[in-house]
């Protein structure tokens, strides 16, 4: 494939009928912020099973690495399994590829494809992986593609872009491209945030298929709105804090408390999480991407009997927990992420 040839996925509906001829009848289609359907999302901390139904064991490894990327963002996990009655089923031998939408995989007979990849190989480059790969099970878990935002406004070029996906590789009815380009989801149905041109979710938009001077290049990872959006329709138990920002007020009410918080780092650095005020806490942390990983624990190393911990963190999810230690005092305290410069 050459970045010449825009490949975009069809919007599948749950088949009526056991029928692989239904699939076959979508075509030659290749799969093209955020916005979920609300009633097609999995329950957040589901363990999602995966299973290969076909496939060369080197790809199904490669899908199996990129797809783990959404759980460091969504609370969801992959079990990759052996099982036919598995929530997700992929295969490797359909036309193109593509995803039924979130729970919709759950309407599929058993040992039938809810996930399809069309066009890799063991030597599709690894950027490839990462573009089909996170776009697909973005489409498992509930995701819509970004140009069907209800808050999306491309000026589309409806002629040209008719003339386009006509032709091959789509090979498209004027109705499919109705369908999969220029609907937009309504509000009441999905939960979505501004349109996103750096989504994962959004394939190519040439300008030769707009009307003025709008285009989007290639998508290849997940923008930070996909994670943060992410973190939203599927929480991790506990408090969001951002690195950087002002420290986060909360307060310890009972002894014993135990209060959780997590936060994702990008970039490999030095980073402070301490508390302030004046009861007296312990601060454990844990991760990356585990919440029984143990990293480090302090006391009161802080400003008088507040923890504090600077450690050099490597990207991932990180979670920390804060203790109640004092039985003379309850009360506010704060908690604050910062990169050491």
């Amino acid at each position: 494939m050459t970045e010449h040839e825009i490949r975009t996925c069809v919007e599948l509906e749950p088949p009526p009928e056991d029928s692989t001829d239904i699939l076959k009848a979508l075509g030659t289609a290749h799969i093209s912020e955020a916005a979920l359907v609300r009633l097609k999302k999995w329950v957040p901390g589901q363990t999602l099973r995966v299973h290969f139904l076909d496939g060369d064991p080197a790809v199904q490894a490669k899908v199996a690495r990129v797809a783990r990327q959404w759980t460091v963002y969504a609370n969801i996990k992959f079990a990759f399994v052996q099982d036919e009655s598995a929530e997700i089923r992929i295969s490797f031998e359909q036309d193109g590829s593509w995803s039924y939408i979130g729970t919709d995989a759950r309407g599929i007979w058993r040992g039938r494809p809810t996930m399809n990849y069309g066009w890799l190989t063991p030597t599709s480059s690894d950027v490839e992986y990462a573009r089909v790969v996170l776009h697909e099970f973005g489409h498992a878990l509930g995701l819509i593609h970004e140009h069907q935002n209800p808050d999306v406004d491309i000026p589309w070029d409806k002629e040209a872009v008719y003339s386009y996906y006509q032709g091959p590789p789509n090979n498209w009815s004027r109705s499919q491209v109705d369908t999969n380009l220029f609907r937009v989801y309504s509000a009441s149905s999905t939960n979505f945030s501004a349109f996103d041109r750096e989504s994962i979710m959004l394939y190519p938009v040439a300008n030769e298929f707009t009307i003025g001077d709008f285009e989007v290049g290639w998508n290849r990872h997940l923008s930070p709105d996909d994670k943060l959006f992410m973190t939203r329709q599927y929480p991790f138990p506990g408090i969001h804090l951002r690195l950087d920002e002002e420290p986060y007020s909360a307060a310890v009410s009972e002894f014993g408390e135990i209060d959780t918080y997590y936060f994702f780092v990008e970039e490999q650095g030095t980073y402070r999480i301490e508390t302030g005020g004046r009861t007296d806490l312990v601060l454990l942390l844990y991760g990356p991407n585990d919440s029984q990983q143990f990293i480090a624990l302090d006391d009161d190393s802080g400003r008088r009997l507040n923890p504090k911990l600077i450690r050099d963190l490597g990207p991932g999810r990180y979670m920390a927990r804060i203790h109640h230690f004092s039985q003379q005092r309850t009360g506010d305290y704060s908690i604050v992420v910062q990169r050491e410069e």
